[in-house]
């Protein structure tokens, strides 16, 4: 019997034989294919969420079917799917650009770009002091790294900051066996540049 579908964003297409609820409630696989699709094709998210323009789910996983499989073999309870990590910049969901991790390290790759303006990232201008000031935010809380007359001269002690902390956090994952060796290995090697 062919079953007509409705495509979820106007490209995903559920093709799972078995149910996706459980009691009432959407499986977790589901849940984040969902929510996938609509970072990437959702005109209303973009607006929320602009840094998703232009970002795209590969062929094989506007299949729900085939999502899940790579789903069901990669989850970790409690963690997140995330894209840009092992690849730098990337824009496309796949099972070769994509892994879950932890939410404090998925954290640390959140950019903030569109709430910064145009200075640097890590940067702010502080008109109290005329100077540029330098700020990261560690565990949830905002850590000051210093004012100073260039904008770039406080990025860079900004990039210093988060490259040390991307290192230890991937330092101390691994070793508790949280995170892979291709995530250890791109955090490791993972460089913040002025234009993130």
């Amino acid at each position: 019997m062919n079953i007509k579908r409705n495509k979820i964003c106007g490209v995903g297409i559920n093709d799972y034989s078995e149910s996706i609820s459980v009691k009432g409630n959407h499986i977790k696989s589901y849940i984040q294919w969902k929510s996938m699709l609509s970072r990437c094709y959702d005109p209303k998210m973009h607006k929320i969420e602009p840094s998703y323009i232009k970002c795209e789910v590969c062929e094989e996983w506007k299949l729900f079917s085939n999502f899940k499989k790579w789903f069901d073999e990669n989850y970790v309870e409690g963690y997140q799917l995330d894209k840009d990590i092992l690849f730098k910049g990337n824009k496309i969901y796949s099972q070769n650009t994509c892994c879950f991790v932890p939410q404090e390290v998925n954290k640390l790759f959140t950019n903030r770009k569109n709430d910064r303006g145009k200075l640097p990232i890590g940067v702010c201008y502080s008109k109290k002091y005329n100077k540029f000031k330098s700020q990261i935010n560690i565990d949830g809380e905002r850590k000051h790294l210093g004012y100073f007359i260039t904008a770039k001269d406080a990025y860079l002690s900004y990039k210093k900051a988060k490259e040390n902390i991307i290192k230890q956090m991937a330092v101390k994952y691994f070793k508790l066996g949280l995170i892979s060796l291709n995530v250890y290995n791109s955090m490791i090697k993972y460089h913040i540049c002025i234009n993130d």
